[in-house]
């Protein structure tokens, strides 16, 4: 099948992109300029031209592709006008599968005081607690993506927890970061809050999976297990040689900013894979965050870059 990775150049996007060519499939990426194509060529990707937020380019780019994969990172507020303009174009344009990456902060619950929370989600299950803005936009986008089925068009939405591996992350490398500016592995309040957790590699596996087995309009958890803050700040912390450090929230604003903390770090967000593993068949591979950061990628990526970092000078 022809396949059209939206974000091929990305952290997500280019791990989907390598699953799907390892199962023989012809690959492109987005590009929205020079630079994207040289990437994505680096990648031994193909190079389609076209903007995500202009709708008569983006219909452009995606016809002549059997699968379409949204894996790029744009801001909340315009991810509902760009995917229902992807979801018309899909459909117009004789895509027949339609993959849109959302996330489960959707299902975060407020956690200041870094406390654990014993409320987890498997897809689908009601959400009973207030919801924050990142919640309420999103939803709306994922309920036009699974909305956006036809007889021809099959669509999906893959919706990973805090995705580690191959030294990528959002959380993990703040905290590693913390102990450059603090001289200590940071964490907020308790530590003992926590996002269920999926490796990247694994990931890309359910979107070769939704398509080959998944049913049209389906959400997909993908989670390999669970592990607080607090256990992965010890984590870094046996890497970089330092002790850790409990923060309170204006603490972990300051040193995070608020819009991280508040999304990322200061929240519960736990998920189940109930429909994925029982409809897809997804099993993951990867299951240790703990001995990732340890012994494995975090580590060598840490190791490698160790004359870049620099201690903060503190008493």
């Amino acid at each position: 099948m022809k396949i059209l990775v939206i974000g091929a150049t990305g952290y997500v996007g280019s791990h989907v992109a390598k699953a799907f060519a390892a199962r023989g499939h012809e690959v492109a990426g987005l590009a929205r300029n020079a630079d994207t194509s040289e990437r994505l060529a680096a990648a031994a990707l193909a190079a389609r031209e076209g903007r995500i937020d202009d709708a008569a380019s983006l219909a452009a780019a995606v016809e002549g592709h059997d699968v379409v994969a949204m894996a790029a990172m744009v801001p909340f507020e315009d991810e509902l006008a760009i995917m229902t303009s992807m979801v018309r174009a899909c459909q117009q344009g004789g895509v027949r599968h339609l993959l849109f990456t959302s996330g489960t902060g959707v299902l975060s619950i407020e956690a200041k005081d870094g406390a654990w929370s014993q409320y987890t989600f498997a897809e689908d299950d009601p959400y009973t607690f207030p919801a924050r803005h990142n919640r309420e936009v999103r939803i709306q986008t994922e309920a036009v993506v699974r909305e956006g089925s036809t007889d021809t068009l099959s669509t999906y939405v893959i919706r990973p927890p805090l995705i580690y591996g191959n030294a990528g992350s959002i959380q993990i490398p703040q905290i590693f970061e913390s102990a450059r500016k603090t001289g200590s592995a940071c964490y907020l309040g308790h530590g003992l809050n926590l996002y269920s957790a999926v490796h990247v590699e694994d990931l890309a596996e359910a979107y070769c999976l939704a398509v080959e087995k998944g049913t049209p309009g389906a959400l997909y958890h993908t989670v390999c297990g669970e592990v607080n803050f607090r256990a992965i700040a010890e984590a870094v912390a046996t890497v970089v040689g330092c002790g850790t450090r409990s923060l309170d929230y204006e603490e972990a604003c300051a040193l995070w900013g608020n819009i991280w903390v508040d999304l990322a770090l200061a929240v519960n967000s736990r998920s189940i894979a109930k429909r994925a593993v029982e409809e897809l068949g997804w099993q993951p591979r990867h299951i240790d965050v703990i001995e990732d950061i340890r012994s494995g990628s975090y580590r060598a990526s840490f190791e490698s870059g160790l004359k870049a970092f620099t201690w903060a000078s503190h008493g």
